[in-house]
């Protein structure tokens, strides 16, 4: 498993996007977001997330990622039309 982020949950989490076909981009050393996440759809208006680097609580942003990762639809919808 590749070291995304420096909390184990966080990066748990990262790891479940990826393994859903998301994309991961890191920020600049200078960004107050750690990252962010694009679903696979990859076009404008589609899904995104932010990996933010010292939330207040990790383990609800963990689970706050794993939401957003669950509840995109835009992969889904191409998928069914076809």
């Amino acid at each position: 498993m590749a070291k995304h982020h420096p909390n184990k949950e966080i990066n748990s989490a990262i790891q479940y996007a990826l393994e859903n076909g998301w994309r991961f981009v890191k920020s600049g050393p200078r960004a107050h977001a750690y990252g962010k996440l694009y679903c696979p759809a990859g076009e404008r208006g589609a899904c995104l997330t932010m990996v933010y680097g010292t939330p207040r609580s990790p383990e609800v942003h963990a689970a706050t990622i794993r939401r957003d990762v669950d509840r995109c639809e835009c992969g889904r919808n191409e998928e069914q039309e076809e």
